[in-house]
């Protein structure tokens, strides 16, 4: 997978993802046609549809109720009603946050009279092109042609492969590869190879998926968004219902609606409800500040520091393990004392690191040109981030670094 390509290739957008406008942009999903008027307050109930007996139900309540998504018509859902290409392009536009690059995008390709530009969805096509989420044998299979200036074109029959319905494996397909462009979404922040390799006997029609599918399947599986029927079967050539798609929205902004976590994490990293307490400003779960340090420091135990031979500088080494929880992100810091004023030589996070596979490890050196008063050189500090409150900090620990490559544990963040 080209996953360094489509990160330089899409360098200037990526900055601009921001987690806490995922819940406006998505607003417009799966009434793709219409704006979701803000409402005080709207009910499943209005879906005759649908029932609470129906295994898809918990989903559709969660994102209707949120103004995430409509119906086909104030009393129905439809949710054995196939979806098109076009809704999926615009869907993981807008929660990748880059709903307001598919609205410049559609002004510039009518501005240059580039053909298909009028089409409501021309935006979110050229989104996935630009992304590389659209590789190019799927610009080619849909009959989108680029210019020179990387336009995409749209013919009409282009546009009749577009809106037609789309199968389950390319959908699988695309949210893999958005979540490989933006790796908050992934458990822990990257994947672990043995797993992967163990959910091919966890899906019962694996050896019919095509091969060059298989590994989206294996990610999506992972990550709790795809696994399957009672059968385990994944169904890979089958088209996407609609209920079947708010399974999938709600699995990719709701962590809590995830299938279970497939990875073997510390005990100290699993969290039970004994570790939340209640927000003090709108009621909902917060992770204790006691159990973030706690996982924090589980993760901090892969933090080396060593005095080099020449005894003149002190080299750090930190490894990130995959024992985040699902709906958490780490962030880890390293600051060295220089001249009186305390720099970054090292900032790690794990949804923008290159390299999906767990473990990684990366080293700073850090030179004794000015310690501290009371020794020091330097020292690192770890956060982690709640993806379910926007990013918000959970807590945060911090290690001093001593001149002979000690860490010692200080004081940690407590919030304000």
């Amino acid at each position: 997978m080209a996953k360094r390509n489509k990160l330089n290739k899409s360098g200037k957008i990526f900055a601009m993802f921001i987690v806490a406008v995922l819940i406006i942009q998505l607003c417009f999903c799966l009434g793709l046609n219409s704006v979701i008027a803000a409402q005080p307050s709207r009910n499943v109930s209005s879906f005759k549809d649908i029932s609470q007996n129906d295994w898809y139900y918990s989903y559709v309540k969660r994102l209707y109720e949120d103004n995430i998504i409509n119906g086909v018509t104030e009393n129905t859902y439809s949710p054995n009603a196939d979806v098109k290409t076009s809704e999926v392009a615009a869907l993981i536009t807008r929660y990748l946050g880059l709903e307001h690059i598919a609205e410049k995008n559609r002004e510039s390709l009518m501005k240059n009279n580039t053909e298909g530009a009028s089409l409501w969805y021309s935006g979110y096509i050229q989104v996935l092109c630009d992304t590389g989420i659209f590789s190019g044998s799927d610009i080619t299979n849909y009959g989108i042609t680029l210019n020179g200036n990387g336009n995409a074109t749209i013919s009409q029959n282009a546009a009749l492969f577009i809106d037609s319905p789309i199968k389950r494996m390319d959908i699988v397909k695309f949210i893999a590869r958005s979540f490989d462009f933006k790796n908050e979404f992934i458990n822990g922040g990257g994947y672990g190879r043995e797993i992967l390799e163990e959910i091919r006997y966890m899906i019962s029609d694996y050896w019919d998926i095509p091969e060059e599918y298989s590994e989206y399947f294996l990610k999506c599986y992972y990550n709790g968004i795809v696994r399957g029927n009672e059968r385990k079967e994944v169904l890979p050539y089958n088209n996407l219902k609609r209920s079947e798609l708010a399974k999938i929205i709600a699995a990719v902004l709701y962590f809590d609606l995830r299938e279970s976590d497939l990875r073997e994490l510390p005990a100290e990293c699993v969290i039970s409800q004994s570790d939340y307490a209640v927000s003090s400003v709108d009621g909902s779960k917060i992770l204790k500040k006691e159990k973030a340090e706690m996982i924090l420091k589980e993760q901090a135990k892969n933090i080396k520091a060593a005095e080099s031979s020449d005894k003149e500088s002190i080299r750090i080494t930190v490894e990130q393990k995959n024992i985040i929880p699902q709906g958490y992100l780490i962030e880890i810091y390293v600051y060295k004392y220089n001249n009186g004023v305390t720099s970054a030589i090292g900032i790690l996070n794990s949804s923008t690191n290159d390299d999906e596979y767990f473990p990684k490890q990366n080293s700073f050196n850090m030179s004794k040109t000015d310690l501290k008063s009371n020794g020091d050189v330097g020292y690192v500090y770890l956060i982690l981030r709640d993806l379910n409150r926007g990013g918000e900090t959970a807590g945060a620990v911090m290690y001093n670094i001593d001149a002979q490559g000690n860490l010692k544990n200080a004081a940690a963040y407590r919030g304000a």
